[in-house]
């Protein structure tokens, strides 16, 4: 789960949080969680990150991973490394 800054918090529901990361991998939930986990790891691994920046960027799509962790992690628990 991401610990987002309050200023870019936000609750999507399910199945628009489902959507977003199906979208993001491509038509695979559990790709999209995994190709989410991959650009904050590149995010994070910058010398000179700036996790403001990131979630500018990125708020909607770590709300929606957030909503699916929360509901769903316990079915990918295997599969992911939360």
């Amino acid at each position: 789960m991401f610990m987002i800054p309050s200023f870019y918090e936000d609750v999507p529901t399910k199945d628009d949080a489902i959507n977003m990361m199906t979208r993001l991998g491509g038509g695979g939930l559990l790709a999209g969680m995994k190709a989410f986990d991959v650009i904050w790891e590149d995010h994070i691994a910058q010398p000179d990150a700036d996790d403001d920046e990131f979630f500018s960027r990125w708020c909607y799509e770590a709300n929606a991973y957030n909503v699916v962790y929360e509901n769903f992690g316990k079915l990918f628990a295997a599969e992911i490394k939360f």
